[in-house]
């Protein structure tokens, strides 16, 4: 079964192999319980031809020297599930209890993270986390059964660990940050072994996007889970730190989809839960002038660890050798000024974007031939190549680059546009739940606000429901949700 599941053709999983898989799962992994049935050197014999055949498909994720059924089972039970989402699939790996082996797993692999020396089964353990998060995140969508199932599935124990992991890698994606060796190659050329600073850091973004996966799923138009995840240690502060501080130790590329998901589970939060909104609210938060501007973010030093209450690192120094220090401010104020950072960004790309486009030049004239009049006929006559033609040919040429070099970066400059401007209106958004029923959370957004003006939430707002329009169904609950925070902000 391990096998087949590996080929992606395979695409037939019924009832009856899902029961299998699940109840090899419950199987002894110790063969030494067996030796009534198997001697050493038998089950040795049966773990060799498997490896054998283990090694014509990919097997990444499989320990070839510690293969057991249980680890065979798990495999191909979550490589069969993360291409399967379909209704029957997601009840009946509920009922047959696929999700409660897939939970405690996670609980396993999370526990593991503390053990970061060993780099290699740190790894091991991100990745590991990470795909049975995915399989969760993919059996949750627009299922409340299996929600409700997860949130009370052992107190919470999916809540707590993916709670736990969040903290683990807000923690570790400062230290093994990728923006500073963005290359998968060593200076001779030659690829970084399994362990390597970049695998580590890429395995920590993965899992840190999985973990934010569920508990969106899990908080989505839910008060218990909403305040199951928002009762977690440090919780809240971790998913503001997304936002706020963790993109700057990621690639670029990888900015937005970290922005976005932090702001979707801290609105996820907030929405229902007086008591998150509080929490919230309530938090100090130390910010300085520059680490909200992705063009003055530097990376930080791999060896420090930073933490949601520890002043990050200075922009510049003053005169003298005092550093300029952090403003002591709250949450609600660094929102707003990441509103505004995140609403000037679209601005200034979207001016680069009209730039280019209003430069564009206007296409040459054909000079490889004429037009002549022959025996009563116009016809187009080629010219006779000589050396100029040969050089305006080049000159042609290498415009024509030019022109796809312009075009490519408008192209870039209009995406930096929209993915700014989606960020600042989920900015906007979390801002409007967090002022809805609050005259001192409206009072505090109005003050730090230019002019006092919530124009510019509105307008943002607006302009992304408008977007959602387009691209969803009507009467989704984010679209209900972003009109009602429209209509309080305009009688505001």
């Amino acid at each position: 079964m391990y096998i087949l599941s590996r080929d992606r053709l395979n695409m037939d999983l019924d009832r009856a192999c899902l029961e299998l898989m699940i109840k090899l799962l419950e199987i002894d992994q110790d063969y030494s319980a067996h030796q009534d049935q198997l001697t050493p050197k038998e089950v040795e014999k049966v773990k060799e031809k498997i490896r054998k055949l283990c090694e014509t498909v990919h097997n990444k994720h499989l320990d070839l020297e510690n293969i057991t059924t249980g680890h065979l089972a798990m495999e191909t039970l979550l490589s069969l599930t993360s291409k399967r989402a379909g209704d029957w699939f997601k009840e009946e790996l509920r009922l047959l209890g696929g999700l409660d082996h897939i939970v405690d797993k996670v609980k396993e692999y999370v526990q593991n993270l503390s053990q970061e020396d060993d780099k290699e089964n740190l790894v091991v353990s991100l990745w590991g986390a990470e795909r049975c998060l995915r399989v969760l995140e993919s059996v949750t969508v627009q299922n409340p059964e299996n929600q409700a199932y997860l949130i009370a599935y052992k107190e919470s124990q999916l809540i707590v660990s993916s709670a736990r992991a969040l903290r683990y890698c807000e923690d570790m994606i400062q230290r093994y940050s990728r923006s500073l060796n963005n290359s998968s190659l060593s200076l001779s050329g030659a690829a970084l072994p399994h362990c390597s600073f970049s695998n580590v850091g890429k395995a920590v973004e993965d899992c840190m996007r999985a973990v934010i996966g569920v508990l969106l799923n899990l908080t989505h138009d839910n008060e218990w889970g909403s305040t199951k995840t928002g009762e977690q240690e440090q919780l809240t502060v971790t998913a503001l730190n997304c936002v706020l501080r963790v993109p700057r130790f990621i690639p670029q590329e990888q900015r937005f989809d970290v922005r976005v998901l932090g702001l979707g589970l801290l609105i996820n939060l907030v929405e229902y839960s007086s008591r998150n909104r509080h929490c919230l609210v309530d938090m100090e938060y130390l910010m300085d002038d520059s680490f909200l501007e992705d063009s003055l973010l530097q990376p930080a030093d791999p060896t420090g660890a930073e933490t949601a209450n520890a002043p990050p690192p200075a922009a510049a120094e003053s005169q003298g050798d005092d550093p300029v220090k952090p403003k002591p401010s709250g949450a609600l104020a660094a929102l707003v000024q990441f509103l505004l950072e995140r609403e000037r960004a679209a601005i200034l790309a979207e001016a680069k974007t009209d730039d280019l486009i209003s430069e564009a030049p206007k296409p040459a004239l054909d000079k490889s031939g004429e037009w002549k009049e022959t025996s009563g006929e116009i016809q187009w006559v080629a010219a006779e190549p000589n050396d100029n033609q040969t050089e305006t040919n080049e000159d042609e040429k290498k415009e024509e680059e030019e022109e796809e070099l312009d075009l490519n970066k408008a192209l870039q400059h209009s995406g930096k546009h929209m993915e700014d401007s989606i960020v600042a209106s989920y900015t906007a958004l979390l801002l409007g739940c967090l002022c809805q029923g609050s005259q001192i959370n409206l009072t505090t957004v109005r003050q730090h606000l230019p002019k006092g003006d919530f124009s510019i939430m509105t307008e943002m707002l607006k302009k992304f429901l408008s977007f959602m329009n387009l691209t969803c169904a009507m009467g989704t609950t984010g679209q209900k949700s972003i009109t009602r925070v429209i209509e309080y902000l305009e009688h505001c």
